[in-house]
């Protein structure tokens, strides 16, 4: 069971990496991106949202990451405590 679970999120993530590149390239447009203090390099669309899209997911990754943490401690000390 755990083998067919895994074989259908390889084909999952598959898929979804083949969606995103087939955006990439679709979207050629060069262009550059303001920010607040500098310019961005002039690359396409498709690899710019890619890109905010990966920094995003990474972000909240990290972000969760740190609020399980803190749950984790709290619920550790609750426990001390309990005992």
């Amino acid at each position: 069971m755990r083998a067919i679970r895994s074989f259908f999120k390889a084909i999952l993530l598959f898929a979804i990496a083949l969606v995103g590149a087939l955006f990439a390239l679709h979207n050629k447009q060069a262009m550059s991106v303001d920010f607040i203090y500098f310019r961005g390099p002039e690359i396409s669309l498709g690899l710019w949202l890619m890109l905010f899209l990966m920094f995003g997911a990474l972000l909240g990754v990290v972000v969760s990451s740190l609020m399980v943490g803190s749950y984790r401690r709290k619920l550790g000390h609750f426990k001390k405590r309990d005992e």
